[in-house]
């Protein structure tokens, strides 16, 4: 018998729906502490819209999930097996679906 998803997934599959509209479903903000000294003044002077990972991988991966299909696209199959990995079950992600079009 499967789990089913939490409250918190809900919420992830949201922010990711919410992301879709508001940047286009870039990629997360790499670390300050990753970036050159250049890109860091870049960041510095004209600041950065790219939404935060989530902290959770499970919750980061559903966030990027409901983005993707939200903007139209179809998700990866590297995206899907990490759900998978991650216990996400199919039915859970037709339900997603099934909100987020």
């Amino acid at each position: 018998m499967s789990q089913m998803l939490t409250r918190e997934d809900w919420m992830a599959a949201r922010i990711g729906a919410e992301d879709a509209a508001r940047y286009g479903c870039r990629q997360p903000a790499a670390p300050r502490e990753t970036l050159g000294w250049f890109a860091r003044f870049l960041v510095w002077l004209l600041g950065d819209d790219a939404p935060r990972p989530l902290a959770n991988p499970r919750l980061e991966a559903l966030r990027r999930f409901a983005c993707a299909t939200r903007a139209g696209n179809q998700p990866g199959v590297a995206l899907v097996s990490e759900l998978h990995r991650l216990g996400v079950q199919p039915v859970h992600l037709a339900a997603l679906h099934g909100m987020l079009v």
